[in-house]
């Protein structure tokens, strides 16, 4: 789980946001060249994409599945395929020679046909938004899709959330002023002592005999 900081409105209307949501509910990958689709799902259910505000708010939470799907090509495959295509270009070529544009092109063109045959493989996670602190939780840890969901979550609610790091942490437990400056101040340590290297034997030196 991956905690962020977004901060709520200090007035929520419950029917907005639901509008919000619904208009960026989850959708299908249909026949298109796109390789992902994401957006908002129940969290009761990732089939329903039809979201009102009681499937929204529990309490002081907003509560809502994100699903992510992606379209990709097995590394193998799209070597395999690749080497296909050229040795067909290189056959109809003279001199039988690729450069290296033509290769990148031939790749790009195989990747894109690959993609349209791939099925999408779908991801899900859940998202909570405490109104009352701003903290928000998510499940996932994988880079690309905090990202897929941080650009989400700005476009629905009108903010940015931010991951709430050590040092931010820090700042928000109320320390006084003094303290959060110092804080600030600190630079940047590593707190991970490199390793020995292995030990190299000292072998003396033999002076021959005269």
């Amino acid at each position: 789980m991956v905690r962020f900081v977004a901060e709520a409105p200090r007035r929520v209307d419950r029917d907005a946001v639901a509008a919000a949501v619904a208009r960026r509910a989850f959708r299908e990958l249909d026949g298109s060249d796109a390789a992902q689709s994401f957006g908002w799902v129940s969290v009761h259910d990732p089939l329903v994409t039809e979201i009102g505000a009681a499937d929204l708010f529990f309490q002081q939470y907003l509560v809502v599945g994100f699903r992510w799907d992606r379209r990709a090509v097995p590394a193998k495959l799209l070597h395999l395929e690749r080497r296909r295509a050229e040795d067909a270009r290189r056959a109809e070529s003279e001199g039988g020679r690729l450069g290296r544009e033509t290769r990148k092109q031939i790749r790009a063109e195989v990747e894109a046909r690959l993609l349209l045959r791939a099925l999408p493989a779908p991801r899900l996670f859940d998202c909570a938004w405490n109104l009352d602190t701003g903290h928000l939780y998510f499940t996932g840890r994988a880079r690309a899709a905090c990202e897929a969901f941080a650009d989400l979550f700005r476009a629905t609610f009108g903010v940015a959330p931010v991951p709430l790091i050590p040092y931010f942490a820090a700042g928000r437990l109320g320390l006084p002023s003094r303290l959060v400056e110092t804080l600030r101040a600190v630079e940047p340590a590593s707190l991970v002592v490199p390793e020995p290297g292995p030990a190299v034997p000292h072998l003396p030196l033999v002076e021959a005999e005269a």
